[in-house]
């Protein structure tokens, strides 16, 4: 390259040259080429260039010619061949190639048909990119005409040092002409009498880079630059806990998270503690209604040790304890087990009234039924919630609910309401429960010889084999706060809706308009779109009427407005059964979890579809083994249907807080990547002058960049490069450093000065595993980290970047173990270099 620039010549047919040509006019009467915009055409296509383009995707079905296809990979090839001497012979390294760019000369009454588009910031940064970073530009002409190119000298440095420079040069370049050129030296024009096809790229060298090394301001704020649905704004109702006591030992959340994540159910045969199931067992259904009331079903989804009752921790007498039914004592339980938790032990409710309120879901008590004495009205169902409020000093509202099956969904959407009554009664936090227990034979006589319950012992929903429910016990709790962003919160309550189903075929026939105007509502409360729900917790109590009704609700709800991914449908009455009046919170509790854990869990026992689940018409799955979401964050709903037409919709917003926190660095890299790319403003002809929120054109090692950006910002904000001053960091004589690596555990073990100024050397001791990282702090301080520019690295001249805090890159040097190695950091104005050998 001492002149800058050389042709080189191929031999192809003109056959096949033709035959490409004819590809690409084909191209443009599909409607498949188009024109650069003004401000780039020449720049790409020479002064004096036009054409119709198209950039070359070998991937693309558009463009079929293997000789075109044979010209793109010549041009790599000579890539390859330039990128050993480019450094010599450049200045620069060839680092990559941008793609091709095919172009067939635009002939005067074509130009009307080929207006230029407007210039994006995209296609504008892209071309400003090449123009910078730019080593050598590669032209294969491929005829038919003959073109005139000349060659024109930049001047500057560049051109400057070349020893056979020239200042205009004049190349023919008829078919199978290849013109490199520097793109530093030389700028070039083009002419030529008709039409013409011209395949070209550029020869790049490499780009800056740049390293994330540390931001400022509130990580919250990171918090919602995660992809998925956005949080609600504002103030919300969030859920501070939440807890459960159901069957199979789920005495926690995090045991039920467990249980529904290994798709597990907790059912059992009916245990002798109760009553003795023989005794009431009819064997055939068929003959459920000849001869005495019997039951169906001898399975149960059983809570153990119900009977037991820490009285002295409520400090109720023993003679109280005694007359109280099972379900106080769950109750009392579960929401101690909440407040606890919220750091408002009994001990603390003793000292300190809150004017919060308690609210109880539940459809009956069998405790009554079963002949015992029960101390006359300490059993009434509104003692259940009373009582709550009583033992914790709780000043707000208290009720029970009795809807049904959705009593404790009706629970928490009157809880919900008062909460958001910030005006007349702000309440400082609620607790709501909902419970269930089968204490008593009769209500399985009841369902069985209705034909409610599963004969089998298991909620088959969704599946072709379903045929009733099976009866579930269990409570379970939430600890609900309104306020913005509170910290540790594990979701957001966005929106609940109740309804009645109104006139139907029956009073227990299920209504499908009814569900989904019902469902409608909650998610406009929400302030959401339906293709915004994740997953969705079916009611789904495995009838064979019902579950058809409620997915056709769902369809009609979703198929809408289209989706960006499938909806996940599940229920966790497949896991637990049916807790009856405590079944919808439980299904909250799920919610929870899956917003939690980012993961819609599995539907068991499906083992082939109901034919009549309308599934197909809309973009949904039913979940049969555990999803994880596509997002970070997410929804979860759940609908919860009383079997006497009462309905109940929730929406739980979340973001995935299991496993690694949320990492702000790659949280900050994902932003960027969805922002706009930068503004160029284009000033003139020359790209030297244009005006660009990129980084500078000449980017030396040690600038810093600052990127700002807000939750706040509209979505189409363009991502911003503003350069940070440089700060020259003053001498410090008295410098000191220390070393720490997973050779000392991390500890901190200063460094001995050395013989020169600014040299400071240790020796450390390989370790077993045969390799080392460490970094440095200057004056032994954690927040002024000195390391490498990349991680785990093991050159010695790799960019040393610091001291700073948030540092975490280390070098790594790997060696015999047991084996001593010399380290040694030199620091002189400012700038640090290493090297470490074998002691």
């Amino acid at each position: 390259f001492e002149k800058g620039f050389c042709v080189l010549k191929v031999c192809q047919s003109v056959a096949d040259l033709e035959q490409s040509a004819e590809v690409m006019r084909s191209l443009g009467d599909s409607g498949l080429l188009g024109r650069l915009p003004q401000e780039v055409e020449e720049g790409y296509l020479g002064t004096g260039g036009r054409g119709k383009v198209t950039w070359m995707d070998l991937d693309s079905p558009d463009i079929q010619d293997a000789l075109i296809e044979q010209n793109d990979q010549n041009l790599s090839y000579l890539a390859s061949l330039l990128q050993p001497f480019s450094a010599d012979a450049l200045g620069k390294i060839i680092d990559e190639r941008t793609p091709a760019l095919l172009s067939l000369s635009l002939q005067d009454d074509e130009v009307e048909d080929y207006p230029h588009p407007m210039a994006s910031d995209k296609i504008l940064g892209d071309y400003l990119g090449t123009w910078r970073h730019g080593a050598v530009r590669a032209l294969h002409f491929m005829g038919p005409t003959e073109v005139a190119v000349t060659l024109e000298n930049k001047g500057g440095s560049a051109a400057a040092g070349l020893p056979c420079a020239q200042e205009s040069v004049l190349i023919s370049a008829p078919a199978n002409t290849i013109i490199l050129f520097r793109t530093d030296c030389f700028s070039y024009s083009v002419a030529a009498e008709s039409e013409f096809l011209v395949l070209m790229a550029s020869f790049l060298a490499q780009a800056p880079h740049f390293e994330l090394t540390g931001f400022e301001g509130d990580i919250k704020a990171l918090s919602a630059l995660t992809e998925g649905p956005a949080p609600p704004p504002g103030n919300v109702i969030n859920i501070m806990d939440h807890t459960t006591r159901l069957a199979c030992g789920w005495d926690a959340a995090g045991m039920m998270n467990t249980g529904l994540q290994a798709g597990t159910d907790t059912i059992v045969e009916i245990p002798i503690t109760r009553f003795d199931v023989n005794y009431y067992f009819c064997e055939n259904p068929d003959e459920i209604l000849l001869g005495p009331p019997r039951t169906v079903q001898r399975h149960n989804s059983f809570v153990d040790g119900v009977d037991f009752f820490d009285f002295k921790y409520f400090e109720i007498s023993m003679n109280e304890a005694m007359g109280m039914g099972p379900l106080q004592r769950q109750v009392l339980e579960v929401g101690g087990s909440l407040m606890h938790n919220q750091g408002m032990p009994k001990s603390y409710a003793n000292r300190t009234s809150h004017h919060a309120g308690c609210s109880v879901g539940l459809d009956k008590d069998d405790y009554p039924s079963l002949g015992r004495d029960t101390g006359g009205s300490i059993n009434a169902l509104a003692i259940i919630a009373n009582r709550f409020s009583f033992v914790f000093n709780m000043k707000g509202p208290n009720f029970i609910t009795d809807t049904a099956c959705s009593a404790s969904l009706t629970a928490v959407h009157c809880a919900k309401l008062m909460i958001l009554d910030r005006q007349w009664d702000p309440l400082d936090y609620f607790v709501s429960v909902g419970t269930h227990l089968c204490l008593s034979p009769g209500p399985w006589i009841g369902c069985s010889m209705s034909g409610m319950v599963s004969p089998q012992g298991r909620c088959f929903t969704f599946n072709a084999s379903a045929n009733g429910y099976l009866r579930g016990e269990g409570t379970s709790g939430m600890f609900m706060k309104y306020g913005a962003d509170i910290d540790d919160r594990d979701a957001v309550l966005r929106s609940t809706q109740i309804a009645q189903d109104g006139r139907s075929a029956s009073l227990t026939a299920p209504n499908g308009p009814a569900q989904e105007e019902m469902i409608t509502r909650a998610i406009k409360e929400a302030r959401m779109t339906a293709p915004e729900s994740t997953c969705w917790e079916c009611h789904g109590t495995g009838t064979s009427l019902g579950d058809p009704i409620e997915v056709g609700a769902v369809r009609k709800v979703q198929i809408k407005m289209a989706r960006p991914e499938p909806l996940m449908i599940s229920t966790a009455k497949s896991n637990i059964g049916h807790l009856e009046g405590g079944a919808a919170m439980a299904g909250m509790m799920k919610c929870i979890m899956q917003v939690m854990y980012g993961e819609c869990f599995s539907t068991l026992h499906v083992r082939q579809l109901n034919p009549h689940l309308d599934h197909a018409a809309f973009d949904a799955f039913f979940s049969t083994e555990a999803t994880s979401f596509k997002f970070e964050q997410g929804h979860s709903q759940v609908s919860s249907l009383g079997f006497g037409g009462s309905n109940g919709h929730a929406v739980f917003w979340g973001r995935k807080v299991s496993g690694a926190a949320l990492d702000p660095y790659q949280a900050i890299q994902k932003k960027m990547k969805k922002m706009p790319p930068p503004e160029v403003r284009v000033i003139g002809d020359n790209p030297d002058e244009w005006d660009a929120d990129l980084p500078e054109a000449e980017v030396k090692p040690g600038d810093k960049y600052k990127i700002y950006f807000s939750s706040d910002d509209p979505s189409d904000t363009p991502l911003r490069w503003v350069k940070e001053t440089a700060e020259v960091e003053d001498e410090d004589d008295d410098a000191s450093f220390s070393i720490t690596g997973s050779f000392n555990g991390w500890e901190e073990d200063r460094m001995a000065p050395g013989d020169v100024p600014g040299q400071f050397m240790t020796t450390i001791t390989i370790p077993s595993s045969g390799s080392v990282e460490f970094h440095f702090l200057k004056d032994g301080e954690t927040g002024k980290v000195v390391c490498p520019q990349e991680a785990n690295c093991s050159r010695k001249t790799a960019p040393v970047v610091g001291p700073d805090a948030g540092m975490k890159h280390n070098w790594l040097i790997v060696g015999e173990a047991d084996s001593e190695m010399q380290i040694e950091l030199l620091y002189l104005q400012g700038k640090y270099s290493i090297v470490w050998f074998k002691a």
